[in-house]
């Protein structure tokens, strides 16, 4: 059986300016990393026929500040197919659904892009107060979470961490160590948004959030925009870098589509999408040289080791524990950039950029030694879990 996204590569990346108070539109930086996606890449606007990006359209302020029609007009593009992504497996939809468009042979270089002003429009809005607040009547699963004060994310994600301190024996100190490396590796990435030093015992010391979720368990929001564009293999050789090629990629998911009533509860989507990864190839997760996972709190990269095979069940807290094994030299080097935790939050994108300069050896300061030819980037928490595999041609 043909492996479809086999046909598809990924031929340039582009990044905008990365930070908090940047003075520019959200346009402006999408514009920047689409630009600079196609200087790396060695195409023109003209050879761009596809265009994608996640979510598309959002209520939430800062989270999706640019539609494609924005950027269709801009750029003059003459587009066979285009989509955004507000439901699938994760926010590598944005990035799989173009290798699908590329395989059927609807396109040849697709553009999917990620722009967020997170940062700056909470910075812009008013703090919110319940005094002399209408009564508002919420609907879903949100009239199970509002009543609690559940207002966001993080608490399904601390009822995990303290659900697997207690069956596996994760500690806070476990978890630290991902923090701790992520900012280690942040402090060679001139991109990233957190780059100051910090230990152990900065990270033990820090504000709790959702207990046992702390400040620095948290992603950091910015401002910035990311365009990968994904190519036609064969198209992509005659470019300026050797092509990445998608191995194999996965959304799958099997059990429920809920963040908080899955079976089990230990886990995520995750784990579905990881082990359906592994039956599109012939590699192994032994074969992994360089591992970006998705760290919108740090739970989560947690169950994307396991779910991936690079550690067995409720093992990755005893995994990461020294940080030695995941450092920049250790056996599987992780996040190399920063992850999210540190270099900023932008919804799994920055991952997927750095994987692509990590195997196109580009890293500068924080490359990893001996020219990785295989990556895995993992994007999303709850019930949102897509994750893929490069391999340099």
């Amino acid at each position: 059986m043909e492996i479809l996204e086999r046909r598809a590569a990924i031929s340039g990346v582009g990044m905008s300016a990365v930070g908090r108070r940047l003075g520019k539109s959200a346009i402006d930086l999408t514009l920047d990393a689409i630009l600079n996606a196609l200087d790396h890449a060695g195409l023109r606007i003209e050879d761009i026929d596809g265009l994608c990006t996640m979510p598309g359209m959002s209520e939430t302020p800062g989270m999706s500040p640019v539609p494609l029609r924005e950027i269709k007009n801009a750029l003059g593009l003459r587009l066979n197919w285009f989509g955004s992504i507000q439901e699938g497996p994760g926010q590598m939809s944005a990035i799989m659904n173009p290798v699908m468009w590329v395989a059927a042979g609807q396109v040849r270089h697709v553009i999917c892009f990620r722009t967020a002003t997170q940062y700056s429009a909470r910075e812009q809005s008013a703090p919110a107060s319940r005094d002399g607040a209408p009564a508002r009547r919420w609907n879903g699963w949100q009239s199970w979470h509002y009543p609690f004060n559940a207002l966001s994310p993080i608490h399904n994600h601390a009822m995990i961490a303290k659900l697997r301190m207690e069956r596996f024996g994760l500690t806070r100190e476990q978890l630290g160590w991902w923090a701790v490396n992520c900012r280690r590796n942040a402090q060679h990435n001139p991109n990233a948004v957190y780059r100051d030093p910090m230990s152990l015992d900065d990270y033990l010391g820090a504000r709790m959030i959702a207990d046992p979720l702390c400040l620095y368990d948290c992603d950091a929001p910015i401002d910035s925009s990311v365009a990968i564009i994904v190519s036609s293999l064969e198209a992509a050789r005659d470019l300026r870098h050797p092509p990445l090629r998608f191995e194999a990629i996965s959304g799958a998911l099997y059990g429920k589509d809920s963040w908080d009533q899955i079976e089990d509860l230990t886990s995520m989507a995750a784990r579905d999408a990881g082990a359906h990864l592994w039956t599109r190839t012939d590699l192994k997760p032994t074969d992994v040289q360089v591992a970006n996972l998705y760290d919108g709190f740090s739970i989560q990269p947690l169950i994307w080791m396991e779910s991936l095979g690079f550690c067995g069940w409720g093992e990755s807290g005893a995994f990461i524990e020294g940080g030695e094994r995941i450092a920049l030299n250790g056996e599987l080097p992780v996040n190399t950039g920063g992850g999210q935790l540190s270099g900023g939050r932008l919804h799994g994108f920055g991952l997927l950029h750095e994987t692509c300069t990590q195997l196109w050896g580009e890293g500068g300061d924080r490359q990893v030694a001996g020219n990785p030819e295989v990556g895995v980037t993992a994007t999303g928490g709850g019930a949102l879990a897509g994750c893929m595999i490069l391999t340099r041609q």
